[in-house]
């Protein structure tokens, strides 16, 4: 019984040394699982950012009017899109709608046209129908991204004699890349630059006296450099 009662005390010790080693000893955890299909699905957000251009009014026929002038202001709105992701391709689809205080002017030019005269081009609303193709890494993703793109646009014709307004809401297209991250849970975030093109369209058509002053109809030209940040979450997929 004395063997079997120092046996026992030696087998009790032997394991709680054991598991004193144990507890000090580092703990192995297994790796994270790292989701590899992480863009399909359909999404809405929010973006905003800066919108600054070029525009140029011109005489129907004639010389240009004001010559290229530089338009800015800043934009805010939302996003609904879809992807569809391979191994190692995603391809998606964008429409986008924002509101802008996108704005520029200048006095007209002489000899032809009073230099007392300010022409002024304004946006009021930006959107974009756009592809995007892209390659993802990991969480990240970078695409490139094109379609086209719609603007509420107008212009104000102003000097001592009175104004003349006009409005007109037009269609061009649009190109541009950016990088998207995706967050923990169905968040992304997105930085992207976008370029859009609004070709020419007539404005002040007739033209309008007003004082007996003339504003002439004028074609007025209408380009965009758009640069945002956006956080999506994705309401549809894996």
């Amino acid at each position: 019984m004395r063997i079997l009662h120092v046996c026992v005390i030696s087998l009790a010790a032997c394991i709680a040394a054991q598991s004193a080693q144990a507890g000090d000893g580092p703990v192995y955890k297994a790796p994270p699982v790292i989701r590899t299909n992480v863009w399909s699905g359909c999404y809405i957000g929010a973006e905003g950012g800066g919108v600054w251009g070029l525009s140029r009014q011109d005489a129907v026929g004639g010389p240009t009017i004001t010559g290229d002038f530089g338009t800015t202001g800043s934009l805010i709105g939302g996003t609904v899109g879809c992807n569809y992701q391979t191994d190692n391709f995603v391809l998606g689809v964008e429409d986008d709608m924002s509101w802008t205080n996108a704005s520029g002017g200048t006095f007209d030019l002489p000899p032809s046209f009073d230099p007392n005269t300010f022409s002024q081009t304004y946006q009021n609303w930006i959107d974009t129908l756009r592809l995007r193709a892209g390659l993802p890494w990991d969480r990240w993703l970078g695409y490139v991204t094109g379609g086209a793109a719609f603007a509420g646009t107008g212009v104000s014709v102003c000097n001592t004699l009175g104004c003349v307004n006009d409005s007109a809401s037009r269609i061009g297209w649009t190109a541009g890349a950016g990088v998207e991250y995706a967050l923990m849970g169905q968040w992304t975030l997105k930085v992207e630059y976008l370029y859009a093109n609004f070709g020419s369209a007539s404005y002040v058509n007739p033209a309008t006296t007003v004082g007996g002053f003339t504003f002439v109809t004028r074609n007025v030209t209408l380009s965009d450099n758009i640069a945002r940040a956006g956080i999506n979450y994705k309401f549809f997929g894996p």
